[in-house]
């Protein structure tokens, strides 16, 4: 069940944030990606951001086996974990620094590497359906071709 939010905050429309996350979830990771995409230099210079959309793709995943015991943080190592590559797809839609006030797009990828620590009873032949809910997405113009980007979002790793 995954319902996708369009929200508005300082005049600009995110798209991508999930309303539902699930509150009994197995396995998951907490974290967040800050970058600064840089428009083209072929592109016009950005006045204002009007729509930030964000989409994610699960490229590659991998089960290992780790340590078992508490690490120096506390945390409990089950002896298994998920390590995951993938990526979010960004659309920014902004309006054109020029006479005509124009709108363009522009995409680009972010690419992330997540490690999950998986149940003590994970079979390494095991099945698992892994999902990324997104919990915030922020933006902001910082530079004429230069765009912050801020996405929160939980990976979790369920086993079937």
């Amino acid at each position: 069940m995954e319902v996708i939010a369009n929200i508005v905050r300082n005049r600009v429309l995110y798209s991508g944030i999930d309303e539902y996350i699930p509150d009994n979830i197995n396995s998951f990771t907490q974290m967040n990606i800050d970058r600064v995409l840089t428009i083209p230099c072929h592109m016009p210079d950005i006045d204002e951001l009007l729509k930030v959309g964000v989409d994610f793709n699960i490229r590659d995943k991998k089960i290992v086996k780790t340590a078992i015991g508490t690490s120096l943080e506390g945390q409990n190592l089950t002896g298994y974990k998920l390590l995951t590559e993938g990526e979010f797809i960004v659309r920014l839609d902004f309006c054109a620094d020029d006479a005509n006030a124009s709108i363009y797009t522009f995409r680009d990828n972010l690419f992330f590497n997540n490690s999950t620590t998986l149940d003590e009873d994970t079979n390494l032949n095991g099945r698992f359906s892994e999902n990324i809910y997104i919990e915030d997405i922020y933006a902001q113009r910082v530079g004429p071709k230069e765009v912050l980007i801020n996405i929160s979002f939980i990976f979790t790793a369920e086993s079937y």
